[in-house]
């Protein structure tokens, strides 16, 4: 702490001899003779040892020599000797900016504005606050927020009505998930400025975090009106139609971003996403690539990319768990806490157990969770939920009595929440998210807690030598698949998740459709991103096969002619007859309807559907799939042997063509499949809750017994 008591010495006349010696300190240190200065300095202090206008001199020619962290005793003693001198109080501040020495300088600014001298000093603090907003900017860019937001609160602190300031805080708050607080400051910073164009992209984009579409779309136009070729804009639009499957107006803007400015990391980063909603993997990881080379410690563009190689049915599965292990090494690795934990060893005693996800809300992953939480014995278990969304929705609320314990963390940065979680006692730490959207596996590198997993959100491993183990079960991952890890595979048997039937699920259809217009329709209702040129070949060699059977796509989009030519060339390309297609768009209502127009589903490969496919079975139609060697290869096959479906599996692509023409050749055999289906999955591991409850019990009370006494037991 700095002391700046009262004291005279600056208000002394130095002695004739010592004035001398200062006044050509001054002539030197002007004209750049530093070692001339220095020796006149020290022989005026040698004279009067407390003046301040000499230790401010000296305090000026040190910042000068060798850097202002060297001035900053020699200013503060200065201000002791003369607080009524602004330039002394400013010199202070910025020799304390510039040393990094931040809460020091925001505790004097604090002071400074107090005394009232700072309406005497405009243009010089003018100057200073604008070196604290740059300095703050400079550290926002590289994404080191916590140090870019006390620089930004100090410029604040000196002048509150400083709108980029104001503006550049708000940012830092979205990008640290304080949504409602960015939403505050964007805002005020239009008040103050309302004829900035970035300061409406950026409120844009919170609004579109907020999920306030009107409000969103309304802030990126007035951007767009205030100035037309402003890169962020475009991308932030791009990213917000992105996000309502809008992809062809999306791709416009984010095109448009990178001729404005080509080295747009962001623009790269949704021009990417959008490719991959689109099926262009290849083209997805190009831009991905493009940004994380322009933003290297951007972790969420790493993730797009290792997500989207999950996807690509031509890339070998080696090449993204070779990945996926340098992501872990580079950026994970590094953060590990080595230390021991003080968690109570005894084996039986009640375990801490905490989840950690972005999609305890109206995500799939809820319908998957809940009723296994549900089930959960809360004398063996406290269980805690860390919810990495800000936004919470209806089922957030559904959910959160669920647990014991909910807080959520999209505002606490993985340091912080490491730290929250180690307090918490937690034995026991479950990631929901894997390389997905709102994932905090930097917050898992961490290793708050002493055993770690990740279940249900991704289906390969997440790199991290810091998760111990992947919750699976013995048919999605064979033995194949324990090579493919970094995390050890805990299988479960049967199934490792199990479904809930959406609420106010219509009927199932009461006839077949070919019973009503005479012809088979195969239907496709997951994300196109899945639908590989492996997979679409064959789909056109079983509509050759079945010459009046038809073919029934969901596709984000559809509806645009951009879209359109893209999906039709792509279909043709792989011998589809466009004829018989019906192409659908993404709905918002009327989902579950849609499967009132397919009589066999066909599974995507190699990355299987997962929700859709319980989704498909639940609305009493079969679908077939073709089973591999990984997990993503292998989910359709776990969900059909889960209600003893094997027969709908197969185990190559001309196997897999042959069934899809034998069933729809044999309608009997097809309409014995759709009989009770629905009943079927009722009836089956599949929705059998309190069973998995169990299993998941078992698995965790195992691993704890593991690390508690340093003895191997079985699994599952």
């Amino acid at each position: 702490m700095l002391d700046h008591g009262g004291g005279s010495a600056g208000q002394r006349r130095l002695p004739g001899a010592a004035e001398r010696f200062l006044s050509k300190a001054v002539a030197h240190r002007e004209a750049g003779r530093l070692d001339k200065a220095r020796r006149n300095i020290d022989r005026a202090l040698e004279i009067a040892p407390d003046h301040a206008n000499a230790r401010y001199e000296l305090g000026v020619l040190l910042s000068r020599d060798e850097g202002p962290a060297a001035a900053v005793p020699h200013f503060a003693a200065a201000l002791k000797g003369a607080q009524s001198k602004a330039s002394y109080w400013i010199a202070l501040l910025g020799a304390l900016l510039e040393s990094q020495r931040i809460d020091e300088a925001k505790l004097i600014a604090e002071r400074f504005r107090a005394t009232g001298l700072a309406e005497t000093a405009t243009a010089a603090l003018g100057v200073l606050v604008k070196r604290a907003v740059d300095l703050g900017k400079g550290l926002y860019e590289v994404q080191d927020f916590a140090r870019a937001e006390a620089y930004l609160e100090f410029a604040i602190a000196m002048d509150e009505t400083h709108p980029d300031a104001t503006f550049l805080a708000g940012a830092i708050a979205a990008r640290t998930n304080r949504l409602q607080m960015a939403f505050d400051l964007m805002s005020i910073a239009i008040y103050r400025t309302p004829d900035r164009a970035l300061y409406f992209a950026g409120l844009g984009a919170v609004l579109n975090m907020m999920d306030d579409e009107g409000g969103a779309l309304s802030a990126l136009e007035k951007s767009l009106e205030l100035d037309p070729d402003l890169a962020v804009t475009h991308t932030n639009l791009a990213g917000f139609l992105h996000k309502r499957s809008r992809y062809a107006d999306a791709m416009r803007h984010a095109d448009r971003a990178l001729e404005i400015d080509p080295d747009c990391a962001g623009a790269h980063v949704n021009r990417g996403q959008i490719l991959k909603s689109i099926g262009r993997l290849h083209e997805a990881i190009a831009a991905l690539d493009r940004a994380t080379t322009l933003t290297p410690l951007n972790i969420d563009a790493h993730s797009n990319r290792l997500f989207t190689k999950l996807y690509a049915g031509d890339i070998p599965h080696e090449d993204y768990v070779a990945d996926a292990r340098a992501f872990g090494r580079r950026f994970a690795d590094p953060l590990r806490r080595k230390r021991p934990f003080r968690n109570d060893r005894d084996p039986n005693r009640r375990l801490r157990i905490g989840f950690v996800s972005g999609d305890l809300c109206g995500h799939a992953v809820a319908r998957f969770l809940e009723p296994c939480i549900e089930r959960f014995d809360r004398g063996a278990f406290e269980i805690f939920a860390y919810m990495t969304r800000a936004t919470e929705d209806g089922v957030s609320a559904r959910l959160r009595p669920l647990f014991d314990h909910w807080l959520n963390i999209a505002a606490i940065g993985d340091e912080e929440a490491a730290d929250r979680i180690e307090a918490d006692g937690i034995d026991i730490l479950v990631d929901l998210s894997g390389h997905s959207s709102y994932h905090r596996l930097m917050l898992f590198a961490r290793k708050p807690a002493p055993i770690q997993v990740t279940w249900m959100g991704h289906p390969a491993t997440t790199g991290l030598s810091a998760l111990d183990y992947r919750l699976t079960d013995d048919v999605q991952d064979g033995d194949a698949s324990d090579a493919f890890h970094t995390e050890t595979l805990w299988r479960l048997p049967r199934v490792s998740a199990t479904y809930r039937l959406a609420d106010e699920l219509p009927p199932v259809r009461d006839r077949a459709p070919f019973e009503d217009n005479g012809t088979i329709t195969f239907g496709v209702l997951n994300r196109f991103e899945k639908v590989s040129d492996a997979a679409l070949q064959c789909w056109g060699r079983i509509l050759a096969a079945v010459p009046d059977a038809r073919l029934f796509m969901v596709v984000g989009d559809a509806e645009t002619p951009e879209m359109r030519a893209q999906v039709d060339e792509r279909l043709s390309r792989a011998g589809i007859d466009l004829d018989r297609l019906i192409l659908q768009g993404r709905v918002s209502e009327g989902y579950f309807e849609l499967y009132h127009r397919v009589d066999i589903a066909l599974d995507p490969f190699p990355y299987n559907g997962g929700t859709t496919s319980c989704d498909t079975l639940s609305m009493g139609v079969p679908f077939v799939t073709l089973c591999g060697t990984v997990a993503t290869e292998r989910t359709g096959a776990t969900v059909l042997g889960a209600l003893d479906l094997d027969e709908l599996v197969t185990h190559t692509q001309d196997d897999y063509v042959a069934l899809c023409v034998a069933l729809a050749t044999d309608r009997d055999r097809l309409l014995r499949l759709r009989d009770g289906l629905r009943e079927r999955m009722l009836a089956s591991p599949l929705t059998d809750h309190a069973r998995l409850a169990g299993e998941v019990e078992k698995a965790f009370r195992a691993m704890w017994l593991r690390w508690a006494t340093g003895v191997p037991c079985a699994r599952g």
